[in-house]
Formats: structure tokens, C-alpha cells, sequence
């Protein structure tokens, strides 16, 4: 069975925890549609309030209602709405100045629906704030879209357009004056302007809520002895229209006396007043803070202290923040446009950033760290991000297979402002491939940036490198004499770099199988080949003796840089190695006191214990005298895999003497990775790529040890 509510209405002391909405006869939905109160200066509009209202209201023909809100919570006002809908009496609407969101549907319930000249209806689309796993998000978004048909339901059934017309302006937001609400059919008509009254008849109850003085001034007024006699009420004549003589008057009628009203409650005066002078000071604090202004500021003080009405206060606020926008000291020179804007990440952006924060903590990238404990992208599988990163861009995707779902995220991208050359999801996946694969980079212990110098190229033509040589002497200038130019050697070296890479597929099947290997085994080893290639490179050089430009081997008797003999690795045998690098010249055979120092002795793993002795002892191996070891510290020793046999090699400073170069595309020394969507595969392609180029650019810093 059902009940109106108007059958069995209640007064509001029945319900203590109900507000009164009733003004002046009308009921007045004027704030956000909320279901809770916050404290009790809250301006929020409640069902049971607009329930208890009606039920004060019972005895209208016709139920007026004002609405001017900004809309809320959309369950509370379909409580509202349909509490209106339900009573069982005309209900009058009259949108003074706004009903936005769900405060256009309340307007709906109107058998007549009247906005003001100047007023506003805005319809748009549900949304909500959600925190969960994978399905919690889908069941909201399951409940937004419920949620939405009631709506266009309801604004199809009072304007009579399509279901389809009404959820394209919910989805653009929608903005209608009065006279486009009318002519689409969310109003009826437009209200014209009101013609002063002469005398509003106000209860009492209703005058002290209207007629409350302010705080500071009532506080200095003296509480009256007793309430004045009232004035009797004369009848006014509307004069004749259009002007002319006044017909004759019916015969006076005797004065009729108004009986004097019951006095004020000035207690209860005295509470609305602290009401609305809190509820003044609430919003001018809100405002205020709204515009960065704080509450102790001598200006926000002042507005306090005054007797300045809300809607005034709040006008003032934004001109003091305006004022104080153009003369910002960060404004630019000459320009005193305001520069209080600041750009902050949209929703993309912020999606981006949780799924690769995500993604790696799962790949144990990175370690988890308190801030990411709000993350939901830790617990998606990789279809499920996928999936997500669809949602984000509000592609729809519920009617696909997961195969077909992940291959349209790695090729959905954003084809408006911000556009990205690749999709959310692809790019995702590329930036925690490229940590993976830096990753692996870095965690190569390689041995030739210890020894071997660094150079730059800007693009891969063969480049001229100069052998600086030694300087000549200065020559001793007379006075007056001038100043001669010095002559230096070129060797006419060149170095050229080139690309090394290798490929590798991300496929639709991993994403599926939430394979997390693809973002840390496959892109790290392909970070440690790309710097593996380069040690292979230098390391050749040493093991392949390559011509030098002078057509003549790179460790040759006619360089002075290989040992006529072998031999083992020993004090004598270091310092004979010492004694010859000591004694190179450069190509204008100019040398110095010390010569070529050679600075790293390099050698296969299998010396490596042998090396160190002879480097580190305090006296001569072997030496039963205890004779100090003369080469003690003379150079770092090196001791790679790549050096196999007997042979050892001495190795001078790069920064002073040519040894080996290695030349890196623009300086840079890391690979690069780059992305496309897959063509002989079903999901995405990564190249691992080095651009570099390795050459020995002269023989005078190298000597070799064939060993023994």
C-alpha cells in the first residue's frame, strides 16, 4: 500500500532534528543538496528537511517552491524530487537564479516550472569519487551509468526530447538561460518582473527571521517595555488605469482596526541573528581562503568587524585578491597581468605516473615506499591496466576479448591537446622497459671506462682527430722581437661511430599472462649487452693489433711498444716496461724528463693475483735481501675476462697521452630504446641501441708483454 506524504503530515515539533525551509509561504531549496549537516550554521538542503517543510505547507492548495542551487548529492535530491512528485498537489517552481546538476532534476518535479529572466539550468553528467580494486572502479562505473539513465529519464519525461538528445547535453554539461530552458522544454516560462508590494503581510515568526538587526547595534538597543499599539491598516485604491476621473466612491465604510500582534520573541531574534552572523563569517573565512588570503589578514580582520553584508564581502575579496595578482612580485617585467595560475597535472598525467610507479614496483624496479600505499595500479595484472588506461580516455571496452581489448590500449592514444605519439598504455610500458634496460646498464661492472678516454661526435661521418703531441719549447723573445708560431705533428687519425642494437616484442599474449619478466629480465640484459658491446670493442683492439694510420700494426718493434722477449709478470720485467714508454717521443721527436708514465697495467684474470703482488708489495718478490719494490704503486691494475694467454699490457693516462678512444654519438653514453606497435607481432617492438665507436688513436701510451 501506499502513502502520500501529505496524509499523515507531521509539524516540526514531531521532529526536533528537522529544519524548517518554509519562507514567506514558499519553501526555498537555496544551498547544496547534501544529506548530512556539518555543524549547525550548515546551509546544506536535506529530504527531511524539504519533508518536514511540506508537511508545514499542508494546508496550500499549491506548494511554491524557490530554488538557487548549485546541485550535490544525487540520491538526496531524487529524495527531494520525488518527495515533491509524491505529495499530491501542484507544485509551483520558480528558479530564482540557479539549478545546476541534480538541482535541475528537483526543478523537474514542478507541474510549472518558472525561471527568473536572468536565471540559470545546467544539466551534465553524474560523477564520483571511487577507491578500490579493479572491480569496486567497475561497479561504480556501473552505478554512474544506472545512475544516469534515472536522470534522462526524468528531464526526457518534462521535455519531451529524446533519451539520446538529453544524454548528449548531460555529457557536453549543459548551460541554458531562461529562454533556451523554455524553448527546449526543462521550463515553462519565464517570470517577468514583480511590482513592489506596499505592505508585505508577514507573521511574526517570519518578520523576526527578515527584520534582525546587526549584532553590534542590537546589543546597544534596549529591550522594549511592551510592544507599541500598531498603526490601523488603511485600504488602498488602485487608481483608475490610464488616467482620467476617479468614478464615484462607494459610501465610506467605517475603519477597520487591525488587532495588535502578539510581541516579538526576542530570544528568538537574538538566535537567528547569531546564525547569520555566524554563517557571514563562515563564508567571508571560505572566501577568504579560497583567494589565499589568511584569516589573520588585516583586510579578511576588517571584513570580520564590519557590518558588510555576505555577497558584498565576497565581491571585495576577489578585488583585493585581484589587486594583489598585479603586483605580484613574480609578475613579468613590464606586464602586470596577474601570474597566480598554476598548472597542474591532469588526469592523464596523473595516470601515467601511478601506472609506472605501479608497474615497477611489481617488476621490484623500485621499492615500495609509504606514499605508495594509495597506488591501485600495484595490484592490477597488466590486462587490467590496460584495460584502465581505455577507461581513463572513456573508450568503451566491456563488449571486448582481452585479446582485442590490450591490442586497441597499445593503440589508443590522445587526439586532442597533449597529444602523445604513442598510446597511454604503450607509453607505460616503454618508460618501465627503459628503467629495466637502464637498470642492467648500470649494473655492468665493465673495466674499459677506467682506462680508455671519451670522446664526442655529432653525427657518424668519419671525424679527424689531431695527435696534439708534445708542445715544443718556447723560444727565448728579444725585446721588441715578435712572437713566432709554433709547428704541431697530425697523425691523421679518424674515428667514426656506428649503431649496435637488437630487438625485442612485448606481445598481447604477455600482457594477458601478466609476464613481468618483459619488464625486467629481457630489457635489463639488453641494458647490459649494450654496454658489454662496448667493452667487447675496446678489448678487441688489444687482442686484434689493427694497423695504425702510419701502416704499421698498433704494437710494433718500429713503435717501441713491444717487448723483444716475453716475459713474466716481475719487477724487472714492469720496470722494463717503465723504462720504454719512458723513452717515447712524438712524431717531431720531441719527448720530456719523464717521458710516456704509464698509469694502469692490464691483464687477464688468470695474473690478476700476480699483478697485485707485484703492485702492492712493500719489498721485491722473491727477493731474499728484503729490497724495496721499486715499481710499488706505479700503476692500477686492470684484469679483465676479454685478455686471454700470457700477454700483459701498460696503459698511460688517457687525459695525457692518446691511448684508446671511445666515441659516443652527442655525449651520450647510455643506450637508447625506441618503440613501435607491433607489425610481425600482435603487441609492441623495442630497440636497444648504442651509438658509438671505438679506435686507438696512437701507440705511443700502449705497450705490450707477450708474457711467458
Amino acid at each position: 500500500m501506499t502513502t502520500k506524504p501529505g496524509a499523515a503530515a507531521q509539524t516540526r515539533s514531531e521532529r526536533s532534528d528537522t529544519r524548517s525551509l518554509v519562507l514567506n509561504g514558499e519553501l526555498l531549496i537555496y544551498g547544496v543538496i547534501d544529506p548530512y549537516l556539518w555543524d549547525e550554521f550548515d546551509t546544506s538542503v536535506r529530504a527531511i528537511d524539504v519533508m518536514a517543510s511540506l508537511a508545514e505547507l499542508s494546508a496550500d492548495e499549491t506548494i511554491n517552491v524557490r530554488i538557487n542551487s548549485p546541485g550535490g548529492s544525487v540520491i538526496e535530491g531524487l529524495a527531494i524530487y520525488n518527495a515533491l512528485k509524491a505529495w499530491g498537489k501542484p507544485i509551483r517552481v520558480q528558479v530564482d537564479a540557479m539549478a545546476a546538476s541534480i538541482a535541475s532534476i528537483i526543478a523537474m518535479a514542478g507541474d510549472e516550472i518558472v525561471m527568473a529572466e536572468n536565471a540559470t539550468m545546467m544539466i551534465h553528467d553524474p560523477w564520483a569519487v571511487a577507491v578500490g580494486n579493479a572491480d569496486d572502479l567497475r561497479a561504480m562505473a556501473d552505478e554512474i551509468d544506472r545512475q544516469k539513465a534515472i536522470l534522462i529519464n526524468i528531464y526526457a519525461a518534462k521535455s519531451g526530447l529524446s533519451a539520446e538528445e538529453i544524454s548528449a547535453m548531460m555529457a557536453s554539461e549543459t548551460y541554458m538561460s531562461a529562454g533556451e530552458a523554455v524553448a527546449r522544454g526543462f521550463a515553462t516560462s519565464v517570470a517577468e518582473a514583480m511590482r513592489t508590494a506596499a505592505c508585505a503581510r508577514l507573521s511574526n515568526d517570519q518578520l523576526a527571521r527578515l527584520l534582525v538587526a546587526p549584532i553590534k547595534l542590537r546589543a546597544e538597543r534596549p529591550s522594549p517595555a511592551a510592544p507599541a499599539a500598531q498603526p490601523q491598516e488603511t485600504i488602498m485604491v488602485d487608481p483608475v488605469p490610464g488616467g482620467g476621473t476617479p468614478a464615484a466612491a462607494p459610501p465610506a465604510a467605517p475603519p477597520v482596526t487591525v488587532p495588535s500582534a502578539p510581541p516579538v520573541d526576542t530570544a528568538a531574534v537574538r538566535a537567528e541573528a547569531v546564525r547569520l552572523e555566524r554563517e557571514r563569517t563562515t563564508g567571508i573565512l571560505a572566501q577568504a581562503r579560497s583567494a589565499r588570503i589568511s584569516a589573520d589578514d588585516p583586510f579578511v580582520v576588517a571584513l570580520l568587524n564590519g557590518d558588510r553584508q555576505l555577497i558584498d564581502a565576497r565581491a571585495d575579496i576577489m578585488e583585493e585578491w585581484a589587486r594583489r595578482q598585479e603586483t605580484r612580485d613574480d609578475n613579468p617585467p613590464g606586464d602586470p597581468r596577474p601570474s597566480g595560475i598554476v598548472v597542474n597535472a591532469d588526469s592523464v598525467d596523473r595516470w601515467v605516473q601511478g601506472a609506472q610507479r605501479g608497474l615497477m614496483i611489481r617488476a621490484g624496479l623500485v621499492k615500495s615506499e609509504d606514499a605508495d600505499r594509495g597506488n591501485e595500479f600495484v595490484g592490477l595484472t597488466l590486462a587490467e591496466m590496460a584495460r584502465s588506461a581505455l577507461t581513463m580516455r572513456g573508450v568503451r571496452n566491456g563488449h571486448r576479448d582481452r585479446m582485442s581489448m590490450v591490442g586497441l590500449a597499445f593503440t589508443t592514444m590522445n587526439a586532442g591537446p597533449g597529444y602523445h605519439s604513442s598510446s597511454d598504455f604503450g607509453n607505460v610500458i616503454q618508460n618501465v622497459a627503459y628503467r629495466a634496460m637502464m637498470r642492467g646498464y648500470e649494473e655492468v661492472d665493465e673495466s674499459f671506462p677506467l682506462w680508455t678516454g671519451t670522446g664526442t661526435a655529432s653525427d657518424f661521418r668519419p671525424i679527424a682527430r689531431v695527435d696534439l703531441g708534445l708542445f715544443p719549447n718556447l723560444d727565448k723573445v728579444e725585446e721588441g722581437a715578435e712572437y713566432t708560431y709554433g709547428t704541431i705533428a697530425d697523425t691523421g687519425t679518424t674515428v667514426q661511430i656506428a649503431s649496435y642494437g637488437k630487438m625485442f616484442a612485448i606481445t598481447r599474449q604477455a600482457i594477458i599472462n601478466d609476464d613481468l619478466g618483459f619488464f625486467d629480465r629481457v630489457p635489463r640484459r639488453m641494458g647490459r649487452a649494450a654496454k658489454r658491446t662496448i667493452g667487447n670493442l675496446v678489448y678487441a683492439i688489444l687482442n686484434g693489433n689493427p694497423t695504425m694510420q702510419d701502416g704499421v700494426a698498433l704494437f710494433h718493434a718500429n713503435h717501441g711498444n713491444l717487448a723483444g722477449a716475453g716475459a713474466a709478470i716481475s719487477v724487472a720485467s714492469v720496470g722494463a716496461v717503465e723504462a720504454a714508454m719512458g723513452v717515447q717521443k712524438d712524431e717531431a721527436g720531441i719527448g720530456t724528463s719523464a717521458g710516456v708514465v704509464p698509469k694502469y697495467m692490464l691483464v687477464p684474470i688468470t695474473l690478476k693475483m700476480a699483478a697485485n703482488t707485484i703492485m702492492t708489495a712493500a719489498n721485491t718478490p722473491g727477493d731474499g735481501a728484503q729490497i724495496a719494490n721499486p715499481v710499488r704503486g706505479l700503476a692500477t691494475v686492470v684484469a679483465d675476462s676479454r685478455l686471454s694467454g700470457t700477454a700483459w699490457y701498460m696503459a698511460a693516462d688517457p687525459a695525457q697521452t692518446d691511448t684508446i678512444e671511445v666515441t659516443y654519438l652527442d655525449g651520450v653514453q647510455e643506450p637508447f630504446m625506441d618503440q613501435r606497435e607491433g607489425w610481425s607481432v600482435d603487441g609492441t617492438e623495442f630497440k636497444v641501441r648504442m651509438d658509438a665507436g671505438v679506435k686507438a688513436l696512437h701507440w705511443r701510451g700502449l705497450y705490450k708483454q707477450p708474457g711467458a
